[in-house]
């Protein structure tokens, strides 16, 4: 156990470090938050339920005074005694369970609301979904999984992006860990390192979303000038620099686009949403606020269930029950 807990944190810190030279100050920091990672659908479960009976419906609410696993199993077991319920997925993170039920069994979905209500987390209901719709949801999570990780707010992650994420951390954690980490495709390890770097990714989305709602764009010349600037600080030549990047794992176009997209969202945080504040103290709530504020706006939607299941398990795992 000893021996799993130190490899887990090798994990965080090999992402912090291998990451570093992609990763500015800002986007790190946002990684760091394994609580603000929203999942708006959750377990492979589901999607077995579905494949077994067509006819379910759903039903979406957001639920109040969430926190932790335990949480988790006492909404399901405030539902327990209503008839039809198939499936209680429940998202920490958004604030949000969706609730899979046969109608025909389960004629009055208000009741639903009522019993997780009355057990001390505040329902309201947001949307009933029909079979109908349901299946349209499977099948596009279906179609676009093979390109795709997630939306988030309509911007789709690329696999391949992660992919590449994913293949550079594991040789990272090779190479640190040595003969301790030889397996990285299996076991909890592999799961958390997978829900860090997904994590990352989506709300790198979280981001770019709500600059792109703001209309904020970087012309050519600036980026250049920057990353000119850039391969200047490293004290390397342009060949020596890009060398350097290829050695971590990278391909050298990836790196330019992670560059362009790293300062486009400190440009934009230093320029329009810490421009009034120089305390520390400050800009790290006004940062927060606002990244928070964007994330209620962006929706995800997880087209790959491994991706969605691991970061839904790191999230229960890293928080604890308030006292209610």
């Amino acid at each position: 156990m000893e021996k799993q807990t130190s490899l887990t944190r090798k994990i965080s810190i090999g992402l912090t470090i291998g990451l570093i030279i992609l990763i500015t100050a800002v986007a790190f920091a946002i990684t760091s938050r394994n609580d603000d990672t929203p999942s708006p659908r959750s377990l492979e479960k589901a999607g077995a339920a579905l494949d077994i009976d067509k006819d379910l419906s759903k039903i979406v609410l957001n639920v109040s005074n969430m926190s932790c696993s335990g949480c988790i199993a006492s909404i399901k077991e405030s539902l327990k005694g209503i008839e039809g319920i198939q499936d209680v997925l429940v998202d920490i993170g958004s604030g949000r369970v969706e609730v899979y039920y046969h109608p025909a069994l389960l004629t009055d979905p208000s009741r639903i609301e009522k019993a997780i209500t009355a057990d001390g987390y505040p329902a309201t209901t947001l949307k009933e979904v029909g079979p109908d719709e349901i299946r349209k949801e499977r099948d596009l999570a279906a179609s676009k999984s093979q390109y795709y990780i997630a939306s988030v707010g309509g911007y789709d992650i690329s696999r391949a992006d992660f992919d590449l994420e994913m293949k550079v951390a594991r040789q990272r954690l090779q190479k640190s860990s040595g003969d301790e980490f030889t397996n990285p495709d299996a076991g909890s390890l592999n799961d958390s390192l997978k829900a860090q770097v997904a994590s990352r990714l989506i709300n790198e989305g979280v981001l770019l979303g709500a600059i792109d709602r703001a209309g904020y764009k970087l012309d050519k010349e600036a980026i250049n000038a920057e990353l000119k600037a850039y391969i200047r600080k490293s004290g390397k030549t342009e060949k020596a620099f890009q060398k350097s990047i290829l050695d971590t794992g990278y391909n050298y176009n990836y790196f330019l686009k992670k560059f362009e997209t790293n300062l486009l969202i400190n440009r934009y945080v230093d320029e329009k949403v810490l421009a009034n504040s120089n305390n520390p103290s400050d800009r790290q709530r006004i940062f927060a606020s606002w990244f928070n504020d964007s994330k209620g706006l962006s929706k995800v939607v997880y087209y790959d269930k491994n991706i969605e299941q691991a970061i839904k398990n790191q999230s229960a795992s890293s928080s604890c029950c308030a006292t209610r």
